[in-house]
Protein backbone atom coordinates (compact mmCIF):
# COMPACT_ATOMS: atom_id res chain seq x y z
CA UNK A 1 0.00 0.00 0.00
CA UNK A 2 1.42 2.96 -0.61
CA UNK A 3 -0.16 5.57 2.54
CA UNK A 4 1.87 8.37 4.18
CA UNK A 5 4.79 6.65 3.20
CA UNK A 6 5.15 8.81 -0.16
CA UNK A 7 6.81 11.19 2.22
CA UNK A 8 10.28 12.48 1.73
CA UNK A 9 11.80 10.25 4.33
CA UNK A 10 10.79 6.69 6.07
CA UNK A 11 9.08 9.12 8.54
CA UNK A 12 8.32 11.90 6.81
CA UNK A 13 7.05 9.22 4.53
CA UNK A 14 4.57 8.24 7.40
CA UNK A 15 4.05 11.86 8.01
CA UNK A 16 4.08 12.28 5.50
CA UNK A 17 2.08 14.04 2.59
CA UNK A 18 0.78 16.26 4.54
CA UNK A 19 -0.35 19.60 4.02
CA UNK A 20 -3.54 21.62 4.04
CA UNK A 21 -2.64 25.05 2.94
CA UNK A 22 -6.02 26.23 2.25
CA UNK A 23 -9.18 25.77 3.58
CA UNK A 24 -12.46 24.35 1.46
CA UNK A 25 -15.68 26.48 1.33
CA UNK A 26 -18.15 24.64 3.34
CA UNK A 27 -22.17 24.77 4.46
CA UNK A 28 -22.82 26.88 7.90
CA UNK A 29 -23.82 24.95 10.70
CA UNK A 30 -24.48 24.54 14.39
CA UNK A 31 -21.14 25.36 16.43
CA UNK A 32 -19.40 24.00 13.25
CA UNK A 33 -16.59 25.91 11.68
CA UNK A 34 -14.94 24.05 8.84
CA UNK A 35 -11.77 26.62 9.04
CA UNK A 36 -11.00 25.84 12.34
CA UNK A 37 -11.76 22.38 12.59
CA UNK A 38 -9.45 22.09 9.84
CA UNK A 39 -6.68 24.29 11.12
CA UNK A 40 -6.99 22.24 14.44
CA UNK A 41 -6.45 19.24 12.60
CA UNK A 42 -3.44 20.01 10.88
CA UNK A 43 -1.88 21.64 14.05
CA UNK A 44 -2.81 18.25 15.85
CA UNK A 45 -0.97 16.03 12.61
CA UNK A 46 2.27 18.76 12.98
CA UNK A 47 2.71 18.27 16.81
CA UNK A 48 2.92 14.51 16.36
CA UNK A 49 5.28 14.08 13.11
CA UNK A 50 7.06 17.80 14.13
CA UNK A 51 7.10 20.89 12.28
CA UNK A 52 9.16 22.10 9.73
CA UNK A 53 11.81 23.48 12.67
CA UNK A 54 11.73 20.45 14.43
CA UNK A 55 12.23 18.05 11.08
CA UNK A 56 14.91 19.89 10.11
CA UNK A 57 16.73 20.01 13.88
CA UNK A 58 16.15 16.32 13.70
CA UNK A 59 18.20 15.81 10.33
CA UNK A 60 21.39 18.01 11.71
CA UNK A 61 21.26 15.58 15.13
CA UNK A 62 21.00 12.53 12.86
CA UNK A 63 23.71 13.75 10.53
CA UNK A 64 26.33 14.35 13.49
CA UNK A 65 24.81 10.85 14.89
CA UNK A 66 25.15 8.57 11.97
CA UNK A 67 27.60 10.57 9.40
CA UNK A 68 29.86 11.49 12.62
CA UNK A 69 29.96 8.32 14.21
CA UNK A 70 31.21 6.29 11.09
CA UNK A 71 33.25 8.60 10.95
CA UNK A 72 34.39 8.36 14.59
CA UNK A 73 34.55 5.00 13.81
CA UNK A 74 36.57 4.61 11.13
CA UNK A 75 39.06 6.92 12.80
CA UNK A 76 39.36 4.62 15.37
CA UNK A 77 40.37 1.83 13.18
CA UNK A 78 42.90 4.14 11.22
CA UNK A 79 40.75 4.51 8.02
CA UNK A 80 40.29 7.26 6.12
CA UNK A 81 36.66 8.57 5.28
CA UNK A 82 34.64 11.60 3.96
CA UNK A 83 31.61 12.19 5.57
CA UNK A 84 28.42 12.81 3.21
CA UNK A 85 27.26 15.93 2.36
CA UNK A 86 24.34 17.41 4.59
CA UNK A 87 21.19 18.18 2.92
CA UNK A 88 17.91 19.14 4.26
CA UNK A 89 14.67 17.01 2.47
CA UNK A 90 13.25 19.69 4.02
CA UNK A 91 14.68 23.29 2.77
CA UNK A 92 11.82 23.86 0.54
CA UNK A 93 8.79 23.24 3.33
CA UNK A 94 6.67 25.19 5.44
CA UNK A 95 4.78 24.15 7.76
CA UNK A 96 1.17 24.38 5.55
CA UNK A 97 2.97 21.25 4.18
CA UNK A 98 3.17 19.38 6.96
CA UNK A 99 -0.38 19.13 8.56
CA UNK A 100 -2.74 16.10 8.13
CA UNK A 101 -2.28 16.75 4.17
CA UNK A 102 -3.61 14.37 1.64
CA UNK A 103 -1.52 11.24 1.61
CA UNK A 104 -3.35 8.61 3.82
CA UNK A 105 -6.43 8.16 1.24
CA UNK A 106 -8.24 8.86 4.65
CA UNK A 107 -11.47 10.26 4.20
CA UNK A 108 -10.58 13.03 6.15
CA UNK A 109 -7.55 14.00 3.89
CA UNK A 110 -7.41 17.64 3.01
CA UNK A 111 -9.16 19.01 -0.06
CA UNK A 112 -6.81 21.41 -0.98
CA UNK A 113 -3.44 20.16 -0.56
CA UNK A 114 -3.30 18.99 -4.48
CA UNK A 115 -0.13 17.67 -5.46
CA UNK A 116 2.33 19.94 -3.48
CA UNK A 117 3.79 17.93 -1.16
CA UNK A 118 4.27 15.19 -3.58
CA UNK A 119 6.31 17.34 -6.00
CA UNK A 120 8.18 18.87 -2.67
CA UNK A 121 9.62 14.97 -1.53
CA UNK A 122 10.20 14.54 -5.54
CA UNK A 123 12.45 17.58 -5.61
CA UNK A 124 13.77 16.91 -2.26
CA UNK A 125 15.17 13.22 -3.13
CA UNK A 126 16.55 14.66 -6.60
CA UNK A 127 18.71 17.30 -4.34
CA UNK A 128 19.73 13.97 -2.15
CA UNK A 129 20.41 12.01 -5.12
CA UNK A 130 22.86 14.47 -7.17
CA UNK A 131 24.24 15.13 -3.75
CA UNK A 132 24.72 11.91 -3.62
CA UNK A 133 24.39 10.85 0.12
CA UNK A 134 23.20 8.01 0.21
CA UNK A 135 27.13 7.10 -0.82
CA UNK A 136 29.75 6.04 1.72
CA UNK A 137 32.76 8.05 0.80
CA UNK A 138 35.50 4.87 1.57
CA UNK A 139 38.28 3.36 -0.18
CA UNK A 140 37.30 0.04 -1.91
CA UNK A 141 39.63 -1.92 0.36
CA UNK A 142 38.09 0.01 3.72
CA UNK A 143 34.36 -0.62 2.77
CA UNK A 144 34.22 -4.13 4.76
CA UNK A 145 35.46 -1.65 7.96
CA UNK A 146 33.16 1.20 7.17
CA UNK A 147 29.93 -1.26 6.95
CA UNK A 148 30.57 -2.62 9.91
CA UNK A 149 30.67 0.83 11.52
CA UNK A 150 27.66 1.79 9.40
CA UNK A 151 25.88 -1.19 11.12
CA UNK A 152 25.61 -0.20 14.39
CA UNK A 153 23.30 3.25 13.13
CA UNK A 154 21.39 -0.27 11.00
CA UNK A 155 22.87 1.00 7.53
CA UNK A 156 20.29 3.97 8.03
CA UNK A 157 20.67 7.83 6.11
CA UNK A 158 20.77 10.48 8.17
CA UNK A 159 17.97 11.68 6.12
CA UNK A 160 15.99 8.57 7.78
CA UNK A 161 14.40 10.36 10.98
CA UNK A 162 13.20 8.37 13.75
CA UNK A 163 10.37 10.36 14.86
CA UNK A 164 9.73 10.51 18.85
CA UNK A 165 8.33 6.97 20.60
CA UNK A 166 4.76 6.56 20.42
CA UNK A 167 4.32 9.04 16.77
CA UNK A 168 4.05 6.62 14.76
CA UNK A 169 1.32 4.86 16.43
CA UNK A 170 -0.52 8.17 17.24
CA UNK A 171 -0.45 9.75 14.09
CA UNK A 172 -2.00 6.23 12.58
CA UNK A 173 -5.62 8.26 14.43
CA UNK A 174 -6.72 4.52 14.22
CA UNK A 175 -9.20 5.20 17.43
CA UNK A 176 -10.63 8.63 15.73
CA UNK A 177 -10.59 8.03 12.11
CA UNK A 178 -11.91 4.29 11.06
CA UNK A 179 -14.41 4.79 13.40
CA UNK A 180 -16.02 7.98 11.09
CA UNK A 181 -16.64 5.65 8.57
CA UNK A 182 -19.81 3.62 10.75
CA UNK A 183 -21.79 7.26 11.82
CA UNK A 184 -24.65 6.84 9.56
CA UNK A 185 -24.61 10.01 8.29
CA UNK A 186 -20.77 9.69 6.98
CA UNK A 187 -21.61 6.44 5.48
CA UNK A 188 -24.48 7.31 3.69
CA UNK A 189 -22.35 10.46 2.19
CA UNK A 190 -19.44 7.66 1.67
CA UNK A 191 -21.42 5.39 -0.63
CA UNK A 192 -21.84 7.69 -2.89
CA UNK A 193 -18.31 8.15 -3.70
CA UNK A 194 -17.28 4.97 -6.02
CA UNK A 195 -20.55 5.82 -7.84
CA UNK A 196 -18.99 9.33 -8.66
CA UNK A 197 -15.34 8.43 -9.66
CA UNK A 198 -16.81 5.82 -12.28
CA UNK A 199 -20.02 6.82 -13.28
CA UNK A 200 -18.86 10.24 -13.65
CA UNK A 201 -15.05 10.19 -14.95
CA UNK A 202 -14.67 6.03 -15.70
CA UNK A 203 -12.17 6.08 -12.36
CA UNK A 204 -12.52 2.73 -10.25
CA UNK A 205 -11.13 3.36 -6.86
CA UNK A 206 -11.05 -0.30 -5.72
CA UNK A 207 -10.47 -1.74 -2.55
CA UNK A 208 -7.71 0.40 -1.49
CA UNK A 209 -7.78 3.90 -2.44
CA UNK A 210 -4.32 4.29 -1.84
CA UNK A 211 -3.22 1.99 -4.89
CA UNK A 212 -5.74 4.00 -6.93
CA UNK A 213 -4.95 8.00 -5.27
CA UNK A 214 -1.24 8.01 -5.68
CA UNK A 215 0.22 7.42 -9.11
CA UNK A 216 4.04 7.28 -8.72
CA UNK A 217 5.80 10.22 -10.76
CA UNK A 218 8.08 8.53 -12.43
CA UNK A 219 11.47 10.27 -14.38
CA UNK A 220 13.33 13.05 -13.67
CA UNK A 221 11.69 15.57 -11.54
CA UNK A 222 10.39 18.80 -14.58
CA UNK A 223 10.93 16.28 -17.49
CA UNK A 224 8.09 15.29 -20.12
CA UNK A 225 7.71 12.35 -18.22
CA UNK A 226 7.47 13.49 -14.95
CA UNK A 227 5.26 16.43 -15.84
CA UNK A 228 2.87 13.91 -17.72
CA UNK A 229 2.41 11.40 -14.81
CA UNK A 230 1.96 15.01 -12.51
CA UNK A 231 -1.06 15.73 -14.55
CA UNK A 232 -2.40 12.05 -14.23
CA UNK A 233 -1.86 12.33 -10.40
CA UNK A 234 -3.26 16.08 -9.89
CA UNK A 235 -6.31 14.79 -12.51
CA UNK A 236 -7.09 11.99 -10.04
CA UNK A 237 -7.11 14.05 -6.67
CA UNK A 238 -9.26 16.58 -7.94
CA UNK A 239 -11.59 14.27 -9.30
CA UNK A 240 -11.30 12.58 -5.11
CA UNK A 241 -11.76 15.98 -3.94
CA UNK A 242 -15.21 16.46 -5.87
CA UNK A 243 -16.23 13.05 -4.73
CA UNK A 244 -15.42 12.77 -1.59
CA UNK A 245 -16.80 16.14 -0.33
CA UNK A 246 -20.11 15.46 1.21
CA UNK A 247 -18.63 12.44 3.36
CA UNK A 248 -15.50 14.85 3.91
CA UNK A 249 -17.82 17.65 5.35
CA UNK A 250 -20.19 14.76 7.49
CA UNK A 251 -16.73 13.41 8.42
CA UNK A 252 -15.31 16.78 9.34
CA UNK A 253 -17.97 18.10 11.31
CA UNK A 254 -18.13 14.28 13.42
CA UNK A 255 -14.42 14.96 13.54
CA UNK A 256 -14.81 18.57 15.57
CA UNK A 257 -17.00 16.85 17.91
CA UNK A 258 -14.62 14.10 19.44
CA UNK A 259 -11.26 15.55 18.81
CA UNK A 260 -11.30 17.00 22.85
CA UNK A 261 -11.88 13.39 23.82
CA UNK A 262 -9.28 12.39 21.66
CA UNK A 263 -6.62 14.53 23.00
CA UNK A 264 -7.74 14.24 26.60
CA UNK A 265 -7.14 10.33 26.26
CA UNK A 266 -3.48 11.04 24.60
CA UNK A 267 -2.92 13.76 26.68
CA UNK A 268 0.10 12.04 28.41
CA UNK A 269 1.74 11.04 24.94
CA UNK A 270 1.44 14.04 23.16
CA UNK A 271 2.85 15.94 25.44
CA UNK A 272 5.90 13.55 25.90
CA UNK A 273 6.42 13.91 21.87
CA UNK A 274 6.48 17.77 22.05
CA UNK A 275 8.92 17.67 24.65
CA UNK A 276 11.27 15.33 22.66
CA UNK A 277 10.53 17.81 19.31
CA UNK A 278 11.46 20.68 21.29
CA UNK A 279 14.87 19.21 23.48
CA UNK A 280 15.99 18.19 19.48
CA UNK A 281 15.63 21.69 18.18
CA UNK A 282 17.49 22.92 21.42
CA UNK A 283 19.79 20.38 20.96
CA UNK A 284 20.58 20.89 17.51
CA UNK A 285 21.07 24.77 18.23
CA UNK A 286 23.52 23.85 20.32
CA UNK A 287 25.76 22.36 17.90
CA UNK A 288 28.72 23.91 15.79
CA UNK A 289 27.42 25.77 12.78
Amino acid sequence: MRRRLMAVASWVAVLAAVSSPAVPAAEAGPRFDLARTVARWDALARSITGDVAELRASERLNYRRAEGGIAECMRAHGRPYQKAPFISLYRDFTDADVGYGNGSATIVDSLTAGTSRFELNEYAWLRARRADVLKRRARPADMGVANRCALVYQYRSYLDIVPPANAYRLIAFQDLVPPLYRDPTVAKAWRTYDGCMNGRHGYVPGMDRSDFLFIALRGVPGSPEWQSKLTELKAVLATDVECRRPAYLAAMRLLDERLDGWEQKHRAELLAIRREWRERVAAAARLPR
